[in-house]
């Protein structure tokens, strides 16, 4: 009798394979031509044409509501990790180049987006709104290639915009994610001649989600970290569960801003913060590193999962009707919108033109993307989401070829550069991507 290979056999073999060949990134990390993103999505495109393993968000129901969960599950898991990372204290002066990035960057590329979706894209205006809200925060999954180094590491003012602002988006993201249910659901008429739901949007879904968020993130953060650094605490009895302890913070603090509707997403990021500032200058400084890699490895996994599936939607027909505009539109994103509004956020601000340019420059985009259309199309019908999965789906790929190439030529290992630390090549997919 010949062995037959099922849709479930596939699946442990491809998820096998991928899984192993994490551990094959330290050794060709150094390799100019290694973009291991890239090569996840290729190798998930290669096994498109497989229906029963293919999940389509764009069908709806409970293949988009699988897309919203696992990529929800890993951008948490990244926020956690950015967290934990940064050493430089969070205040104005220091985390500057961030807040720019945050209040200039985002509006100026999300008003551009939008503005070209709708009226060069043909998309419907909510359409545009969202794809806007999506495509506009740089991903703290992908964009770790160019963020900062594990604890305790020496770390540049780049890595520390990138990061920050990757940890801190969602605080502008969500909101607007919110802004173009809110049209989808009411339709461009009602929304246009009713001023209610944009009191309503502005007082709840801009400013009480967004305190809610911060302040469950720092309450959390604070207890937890007093929790763990207790005499009964993981810190104090060798940090052997260092891995089920992040993912109880990550969790605690998301499941618990999501229950009175604040911003999960930025309750994670603070809530690991507020935990840092307590180590900070005590003997407990350091254990937050044993965080940190167990971020990291369940990073890693389920990244390599998340690129495999993004590689089967592609070859599965996500792709199908593809225009040039869109292309287009996507390349001038990543090398136009994107740098130049982070070249505006960044005038006058002190330190030479070379690090501003990589810190316009390395706005990747990512899984958060992904998240934020998969939470839309679950909570409203949009006309045009098809045409929004397509153009994010190519923005992404675009990001990884781009970003993950520039970054190898751009950050060389042998090059210290006296605003950017060198690229550091090993550890997870998305160092090259």
């Amino acid at each position: 009798m010949l062995a037959t290979l099922d849709a479930r056999d596939a699946i442990y073999l491809v998820v096998g394979l991928a899984l192993f060949a994490l551990t094959l990134q330290p050794a060709l990390g150094s390799r100019r031509w290694f973009n291991l993103p890239l090569f996840y999505v290729l190798a998930g495109t290669l096994f498109g044409g497989i229906a029963v393993i293919r999940i389509d968000p764009v069908a709806g129901g409970l293949q988009a509501k699988v897309i919203e969960h696992a990529s929800e599950l890993i951008v948490i898991i990244s926020l956690a990790g950015a967290g934990l990372a940064i050493d430089t204290v969070e205040s104005w002066r220091s985390w500057n180049p961030t807040w720019r990035l945050l209040l200039v960057t985002m509006p100026l590329t999300m008003a551009a987006v939008a503005f070209l979706g709708h009226a060069w894209l043909g998309l419907t205006l909510p359409g545009a709104l969202l794809l806007a809200a999506a495509l506009a925060p740089t991903d703290p999954v992908l964009a770790r290639s160019v963020q900062v180094s594990p604890p305790g590491q020496r770390e540049e003012p780049m890595e520390v915009a990138l990061t920050a602002e990757a940890g801190l988006n969602d605080g502008l993201a969500f909101p607007f994610v919110y802004f173009a249910v809110h049209a989808a659901a009411l339709g461009t008429g009602a929304m246009l001649g009713s001023e209610a739901w944009l009191w309503d949007w502005m007082w709840f879904d801009l400013l009480y989600r967004v305190a809610a968020g911060v302040g469950v993130g720092f309450l959390v953060g604070r207890g937890l970290s007093w929790a763990i650094l207790s005499r009964w605490g993981d810190a104090s009895t060798g940090a052997w569960n260092a891995v089920v302890v992040i993912l109880a913070s990550t969790m605690l603090s998301y499941g618990a801003a999501e229950a009175v509707d604040g911003y999960g997403f930025l309750a994670v990021f603070v809530a690991m913060r507020s935990g840092r500032s307590r180590t900070r200058g005590t003997e407990d400084e350091g254990y937050e590193r044993f965080a940190h890699h167990g971020a990291e490895q369940l990073e890693a996994i389920l990244l390599a999962v998340l690129l495999l599936w993004l590689g089967t939607f592609i070859g599965g027909g996500a792709l199908a009707g593809l225009r040039w505009q869109e292309v287009a539109f996507a390349l001038a994103l990543v090398l136009l919108i994107r740098p130049a509004a982070g070249l505006v956020a960044l005038v006058g601000l002190g330190g030479g033109l070379k690090g501003k340019r990589k810190v316009a420059f390395f706005g990747i985009r990512g899984m958060g993307s992904v998240f934020y259309i998969a939470y839309a199309q679950t909570h409203a019908d949009f006309v045009s989401i098809d045409a929004v999965w397509r153009i994010a789906a190519v923005t992404i790929v675009a990001s990884i070829v781009i970003h993950g190439y520039a970054a190898n030529l751009l950050l060389p290992e042998d090059e210290p550069d006296e605003e950017v630390h060198p690229h550091r090549r090993g550890g997870r997919p998305g160092e090259n991507g």
